[in-house]
């Protein structure tokens, strides 16, 4: 038997990141509650992360304090806030929060500002050279599930597709960064390109799905939504909408 009472971790977990377009607490969490009311059950005592990369220069007029409460209220659990400078983590913390290192979209946000800025302070600007840009086949990498994915089971592929070559149960969930493949019924929540990738798509034998995600655009499936029930079915992203299309 270990002596060893307890021993933490690093794991890569699903959490729900709130970006913050406004300052204004109640409107947030108006919206946000409207929000989690359409998908309760996907939302409920869900962890969320506050990223502030879009409101970095307004953050000071922000009642932080006041938004982990309203967060708490609507049953999230607030994990910690990012986006923020240096300088601003003192207050975020004195609030109660934790701070966070800032996503990847919100790193290549600020390496953006601060070449604009650079260019801006130059005394001459010059043309940039023209660039003859190569096209990058992304790796084709799919993690292969043989057996059923029961109820109350998840799946989560980190990196790649995820590949099922039989069913999955109502109440379970798969979730991949790349596409999702079902060779059987899908039923349960199936979340595509969770780290962003709004080229992943959702293939099925036949479409039974409980919720359908891609790239953290969501959609329940009620009987009215679809006449591809029961049948074949790939499921893409067109701007901010899913699209639900017959498999030939």
């Amino acid at each position: 038997m270990s002596n060893t009472a307890m021993e933490i971790k690093g794991e890569m977990s699903m959490l729900n990141v709130l970006h913050l377009h406004s300052t204004n607490v109640k409107e947030i969490a108006d919206q946000l509650e409207k929000k989690r009311d359409e998908v309760p059950s996907f939302f409920l005592n869900s962890p969320v992360i506050v990223d502030c990369s879009l409101i970095v220069e307004t953050l000071a007029e922000l009642d932080l304090a006041a938004l982990k409460q309203r967060l708490i209220d609507l049953m999230f659990v607030p994990v910690g806030v990012r986006g923020v400078e240096p300088e601003q983590q003192a207050a975020i913390i004195k609030a109660g929060w934790s701070v966070l290192r800032a996503g990847p979209k919100s790193s290549k946000k600020a390496e953006a500002a601060a070449v604009a800025e650079e260019a801006s302070e130059s005394d001459e600007v010059k043309a940039p050279a023209e660039v003859e840009e190569t096209p990058v086949a992304s790796a084709n990498i799919s993690k292969l599930i043989e057996k059923p994915v029961r109820s109350g089971q998840q799946v989560f592929v980190e990196e790649g597709d995820a590949v099922l070559l039989t069913h999955t149960s109502a109440g379970s969930e798969v979730m991949a960064s790349g596409s999702v493949h079902v060779y059987g019924a899908l039923r349960g929540r199936v979340l595509a390109g969770v780290h962003g990738d709004t080229n992943a798509r959702i293939f099925c034998r036949s479409l039974d799905a409980e919720l359908i995600a891609i790239a953290g655009r969501y959609q329940l499936l009620d009987e009215g939504d679809t006449d591809l029930r029961g049948k074949p079915a790939m499921i893409r992203l067109d701007g901010e909408k899913l699209i639900i299309e017959a498999l030939d």
